[in-house]
C-alpha cells in the first residue's frame, strides 16, 4: 500500500546542514515506492533556493501555508486573498510599525502591495508586541477573509486566504493521488501545522511549540528518523 509524507520546512525538514543530508538521502529511499510532499508557509522562490541548494526531491510541493500547490514545478491550485479587502487590509497592517513586508503571487515572492491576486503577505514588525496586537486586531476583524500566522518568533505575521491551509491543501493531493486517508502522515512544529496535524496522522518536532506537541502522536528530533519509523511501520504501533 503506498503512503505518503508531508512535511514542513522550517525547523523540521531542515535544521542544520547535517541534519538535512540525512532527510534528503532517507526522501529519496521512501519515494522508490511512495509519495513526498513538503509543505511550507515559504513562497515559491524563497523555497526553491534552499530545494536547489540541498537537491530536495518531492512529489508535490505545498507552498504559502497551502495556498498554493506545485507538482513537477506547475501550478495546479493558487488561492489568493480576496482583492475586495485588500485595501482596508493594508491601511490596517500598521506599516509604521514594520521593519520589513514583502507580499507573493502564486510564483513571485517580491512584489508590491498594489498588485491584485496576492497570495501571501508577509510583515515583520518592531517587536512581538507589536505583532501580537496586530494579529489580534486582524483575527478579530478578518476571520471571515483570511488566515492569519504568528511567525518568526512571534515578531512577523503571514497572510494568506481563509479558503486554504495545510490540511486543506494535502486533501487535494489525497484526492488526486487516490490515498487512504489512514495511509498519510505528516510532521511539523508551529502554529500553520495545527489543521493538518489534527486531520491526518500527525507528529511534531522536539522542539515544537506547545499547541503542536500536545496534539501530535509523537515527537522527532529528525525527520530521517520519523521516515524510517513510517517506512517500518514502527510509527503505528
Amino acid at each position: 500500500m503506498q503512503k505518503m509524507i508531508v512535511s514542513d520546512y522550517d525547523d523540521t525538514f531542515y535544521i542544520n546542514d547535517e541534519d538535512i543530508i540525512n532527510n534528503v538521502n532517507m526522501v529519496n529511499n521512501f519515494m522508490k515506492k511512495n509519495i513526498f510532499v513538503i509543505a511550507t508557509g515559504r513562497s515559491y522562490f524563497d523555497f526553491k533556493r534552499k530545494k536547489d541548494m540541498y537537491n530536495i526531491n518531492y512529489n508535490y510541493l505545498i507552498l504559502n501555508h497551502g495556498a498554493t500547490i506545485l507538482f513537477n514545478n506547475e501550478i495546479i491550485e493558487n488561492k489568493i486573498i480576496d482583492n475586495k479587502i485588500k485595501a482596508q487590509l493594508i491601511k490596517d497592517l500598521e506599516f509604521d510599525h514594520s521593519v520589513n513586508s514583502f507580499s507573493c503571487s502564486e510564483l513571485e515572492s517580491r512584489l508590491s502591495f498594489e498588485v491584485n491576486d496576492l497570495t501571501k503577505i508577509h510583515i515583520e514588525y518592531i517587536n512581538k508586541e507589536i505583532a501580537i496586537k496586530v494579529y489580534n486586531k486582524l483575527i478579530n476583524k478578518y476571520s471571515n477573509y483570511l488566515n492569519i500566522f504568528l511567525v518568526m518568533k512571534n515578531k512577523a505575521l503571514e497572510i494568506v486566504s481563509n479558503k486554504t491551509n495545510k490540511a486543506i491543501a494535502i486533501s487535494k493531493i489525497r484526492d488526486l493521488e487516490k490515498i487512504d486517508q489512514n495511509d498519510i502522515y505528516v510532521i511539523g512544529d508551529s502554529y500553520n501545522d495545527i489543521e493538518m496535524i489534527k486531520k491526518y496522522k500527525g507528529f511534531s518536532m522536539i522542539n515544537s511549540v506547545d499547541d503542536v506537541s500536545k496534539i501530535s502522536l509523537k515527537q522527532y528530533s529528525s525527520v530521517s528518523d520519523f521516515i524510517k519509523e513510517v517506512l517500518t511501520n514502527k510509527v503505528d504501533e
